[in-house]
């Protein structure tokens, strides 16, 4: 029964396809998505991909629709680095054009970047705008900016064959997925993928992102099968249906194999099914299908000529009948095999010799046509190892390495140095064909890791070098650092003795590298010490970067310095000293970036909040254009954030704050979530704090699991979340949860050798406001009171001080006209916005309530009110509710707020969600429209009720359109 080689339609399936088609629905309005489609070979997840294509086709609406497919092909373990993003960018490119990715691009040191992957977009640049943050990074920005105009669908087939360079990018685009109108849609064989399968971690990780969507294909039914067999051939009999399912295992590639095979009897093995078409070719077509394969399932035609033994006509006669037998289909400028299957069951085909004598005139041809290329640099390697020529392969993997590193492939690097270490003793020569010793290479593979964030297979790599250096002092002291770096790292272990046995090896000696390794171990050592020891080694580290004159060194000895004399000496005016020296050095971007960020991380520890924001903005700007923002960028835009917060201007802050968020892989996204909790703490948004906390919950657990050391911050969020005003009558809740607040923040104001001066400053704070609204605790009240006594006399250490004692008085009931003197002498600081701009409202309403208390009630009517126009603006409508509380406690004079001003008082994200509801929108509406989950939008709702006095959607939306669109204040 001869029948079409496909089915005419997909049978079955229907749960599969819609949940492609919602993932592609929520790209389209606005909510990027990933889909991780999985089953075993021949189980039609190409043939689902393509009727997802097509059902897209017709639901992209108004929104223009590209499609960029990047098909992973099996070059070995290695691969080429990006290979199938490289053919999705190609895509891209035909259908966009180059000025469009150029501009999407934005800036040209990421086009330089993505030159090397689309030749056809490279611009002429000075040697300033070479590649800066790398392939990665610059295809994050591409599809990004692409995405806001475009909707984007991303295609990436048979990732158990992606290499490590597109393994390690697809990991970052589906846990961050930073486009707007974004669909990305990845398969992979699921029985390829054993304990060992370098997929198997991706998969691991991406299993914890809950963005993700998980599509399985199952076997075919019984039932399904018979309907494909109909489909394919309307002679079939029935009594064969049954047995063609069981025979099938319900795989529609092997159902259309079996019906294909007519009257030949059925084959014994399932190899000899899928050899089936094969074995029915001529000689010459099984030879060229043969050649074909040792190539990989596609093959360019030029190649496969170049390759083949055949003249050109019968090469052409051959390949037609291949073509004409569904054995190969047509495919760009070349042929790929109809199914990966078939070209593993035919690769087997092969002879050994044959084997070896088609592998290199692979190696040959490429070597000869195509060593320049990206996609070929890696594959002649592969051909020679396939060869048995291991000199061969051993030489085109270092110059596989060579093209990796200076297109920034980090993960491709580290593969291939290793690659070198294993062939390294089968190899006569190595040190010179490598020009590089073995040990240089196991750091090189360290340094590769490194760079990838794997500090495990880093301290691997120089564990390996360390055991075979013993002669040169200057890669073993490099091999010694590395694993002080990596089992810090990893293991959270301070192997001092490596860093001192490094400075040792290199003590005495004058060369330039020698010098700069030095520099940078000695940095090492000054962030583990304390006192006299720790500020000498940071001199050496300054003054032999200097004499090296290596300004990358010197600006990382200088940034450790400034953060040593603000911890150690507690100094951060004299701190501020040397970074701004390293801003000044001519370091690259990414060093630029990490520079910046502790700027303005140290001018907002000065409380120069202002200035802070302004350097904040450029660094972050240069960053963006120097394409390394997922990196040094997240920092610079999680530094920012805070300023911003602090200043009052929580709109931009919490732009800045989602950006990091987005930037940052998951692990790292908890400070973010930390900041967005404290924002809410003083927005007053109270649900939505606890929606964010409950959603990260876990995530917050393994982070202070792991680290420590970050449990103080959490330990002030949770602070200033139970305090209250203690001039209102208010009944103190959480008795319990306060004392237990209580001692843990003293604790940390305590704690001189863990948290730095800023955080003791901050958590001094919180603690007395924390006293200040529970009974009255003389112990505690001393015990912060002598932690605060004991700061330095500069800086602005005295300005808190005297912040700290005011709230004190409070908590011990000192007379109105006492509290008051107090509040007023630090009305100057307030002006100057020294403090965090909820610190400065809750002084104001500290000074109200003493002056209500003293009997001026007319000043402090008009403190309350000030504080009440000005704070939920800001981003402390808590505070603004505290004045309004104590104004009405008081009975002042026009202070109860009209609905119209309880609307002015919303966030921002509150009034457009008023907005809406006013539209008469349901959660899940409001949250399509806004972007935000409909739990979330339900948060919002209800906050809203509560502080517009509306008991319900209905009456919301009456008082709304009542007082019609109300304008944000400030």
């Amino acid at each position: 029964m001869s029948a079409p080689a496909r089915s005419p339609r997909m049978i079955g399936r229907r749960d599969e396809l819609e949940s492609l088609v919602a993932a592609f629905d929520e790209g389209r309005d606005g909510r990027p998505r990933t889909v991780v489609v999985r089953g075993e070979a021949g189980i039609g997840k190409t043939r689902l991909v393509q009727e997802f294509l097509a059902a897209a086709q017709s639901r992209s609406g108004d929104l223009p629709l590209v499609v960029a497919v990047g098909q992973c092909v099996d070059l070995g373990p290695i691969g080429s680095p990006f290979g199938p993003i490289r053919r999705v960018l190609r895509d891209l490119h035909t259908e966009l054009g180059t000025e469009t990715l150029r501009a999407a691009a934005g800036s040209t040191a990421a086009i330089a970047s993505l030159a090397a992957l689309v030749p056809g977009i490279a611009v002429d640049a000075s040697p300033r705008e070479d590649p800066a943050g790398g392939f990665a990074e610059a295809i994050e920005v591409l599809l990004e900016r692409l995405s806001r105009e475009v909707h984007i669908v991303v295609v990436i087939e048979d990732l158990q064959w992606a290499d490590a360079a597109t393994l390690a990018l697809l990991k970052t685009l589906a846990s961050t997925l930073r486009g707007r109108h974004l669909t990305i849609v990845a398969t992979y064989r699921s029985d390829d993928i054993d304990r060992f399968h370098p997929l198997r971690p991706v998969l691991a990780e991406l299993d914890r992102t809950r963005a993700i969507l998980r599509v399985e294909i199952e076997p075919l039914t019984a039932e399904q099968v018979a309907e494909q067999v109909v489909q394919l051939s309307a002679a079939a009999d029935p009594r064969d249906i049954a047995g063609l399912a069981d025979r099938s295992g319900g795989i529609p590639f092997l159902v259309e194999e079996l019906v294909d095979l007519d009257d030949s009897g059925l084959p014994d093995t399932l190899r000899e099914l899928v050899l089936a078409r094969y074995t029915r070719l001529t000689a010459s077509g099984q030879q060229v299908v043969r050649t074909m394969a040792a190539g990989g399932v596609h093959a360019d035609h030029e190649v496969l000529a170049g390759v083949s033994t055949l003249d050109d006509r019968a090469l052409d006669l051959a390949i037609r009948e291949a073509i004409d037998s569904r054995v190969i289909l047509t495919d760009g400028a070349g042929y790929s095999f109809r199914h990966a299957l078939t070209r593993e069951a035919v690769e087997s085909e092969m002879l050994p010799s044959e084997r070896v004598r088609v592998h290199r005139a692979y190696a040959e041809f490429l070597t000869e046509h195509r060593s320049d290329q990206p996609d070929d640099a890696s594959s002649i390697a592969e051909h020679w190892l396939a060869a048995r020529d291991l000199p061969a392969a051993f030489d085109a993997t270092v110059a596989a390495l060579r093209h990796t590193r200076s297109h920034y492939s980090p993960a491709m690097s580290a593969k291939l140095a290793e690659r070198l270490t294993e062939l390294w003793d089968q190899v006569p020569d190595a040190a010179a064909r490598a020009d590089m010793t073995l040990p240089e290479i196991h750091l090189a593979a360290a340094l590769a890791w490194h760079d990838i964030g794997d500090a495990v297979r880093a301290l691997r790599s120089a564990d390996e070098g360390l055991a075979v250096c013993t002669d040169d002092p200057l890669t073993r002291a490099a091999l010694l650092r590395q694993r002080y770096v990596q089992a810090f790292n990893s293991q959270h272990r301070d192997r001092r003795e490596d860093l001192l046995a490094a400075a040792e090896l290199l003590e005495g000696r004058d060369d330039l590298p020698a010098r700069t390794l030095l520099s940078r171990i000695m940095t090492n050592l000054s962030m583990g010490e304390h006192g006299a020891e720790a500020a000498e080694q940071a001199r050496r580290a300054i003054a032999l970067a200097e004499e090296a004159g290596d300004d990358a060194a010197l600006a990382v000895a200088l940034t450790s310095e400034a953060w040593r004399i603000a911890s150690d000496e507690d100094d951060e005016p004299a701190a501020l000293i040397p970074l701004e020296r390293a801003t000044t050095l001519d370091v690259s971007p990414a060093m630029r970036a990490y520079v910046g960020e502790a700027h303005v991380d140290m001018l907002a520890r000065l409380a120069r909040y202002d200035e802070a924001a302004v350097v904040g903005e450029r660094r972050y700007a240069e960053a963006v254009r120097a394409g390394v923002e997922r990196g040094s960028g997240a920092s610079i835009a999680y530094s920012l954030a805070r300023v911003l917060f602090s200043l009052g201007r929580p709109d931009e802050g919490l732009r800045y704050t989602r950006r990091a968020r987005r930037l940052v892989e998951r692990a790292n996204r908890v400070s973010m979530v930390r900041l967005l909790s404290t924002h809410y703490t003083w927005s007053d948004e109270p649900e939505a704090r606890a929606a964010l906390l409950e959603d990260e919950r876990q995530a917050i657990a393994e982070s202070i699991a792991k680290h420590p050391e970050k449990h103080s911050s959490w330990i002030i969020d949770r602070a200033d979340a139970l305090i209250s005003l203690r001039a209102l009558d208010e009944p103190i809740l959480d008795a319990d949860e306060r004392a237990a607040a209580t001692s843990a923040i003293l604790d940390l104001v305590d704690d001189t050798e863990r948290s730095s001066p800023t955080m003791r400053r901050y958590a001094a704070l919180s603690g007395s406001m924390l006293l200040a609204s529970a009974p009255d605790d003389p112990a505690a009240r001393a015990r912060l009171a002598a932690s605060v006594d004991a700061w330095p006399a500069r800086g602005i250490a005295p300005v808190y001080a005297q912040y700290a004692h005011a709230m004190l008085k409070e908590a011990a009931g000192a007379g109105a006209a006492e509290r008051a003197a107090l509040w007023r002498g630090l009305m100057p600081h307030i002006a100057e916005r020294v403090f965090p701009v909820w610190h400065l409202h809750i002084a104001r309403c500290s000074l109200a309530a003493a002056l209500i208390e003293n009997g001026e009630r007319e000043e402090a009517a008009v403190i309350l009110e000030h504080v009440r126009a000005e704070a939920p603006s800001q981003g402390a409508a808590r505070v603004a509710r505290w004045a309004t509380s104590l104004a009405a406690q008081a009975r002042l004079a026009t202070v109860t707020p009209t609905h119209a001003e309880a609307i002015v008082a919303l966030t921002p994200r509150e009034r457009q969600v008023l907005e809406l509801v006013a539209e008469g929108l349901t959660n899940p509406q409001i949250g399509r429209r806004l972007f935000i989950s409909p739990k979330t939008a339900s948060v919002h709702v209800s906050a809203i009720l509560a502080k517009i006095g509306a008991a319900n959607r209905a009456e919301a939306a009456a008082l709304y359109a009542s007082v019609g669109r109300a304008p944000a204040t400030g």
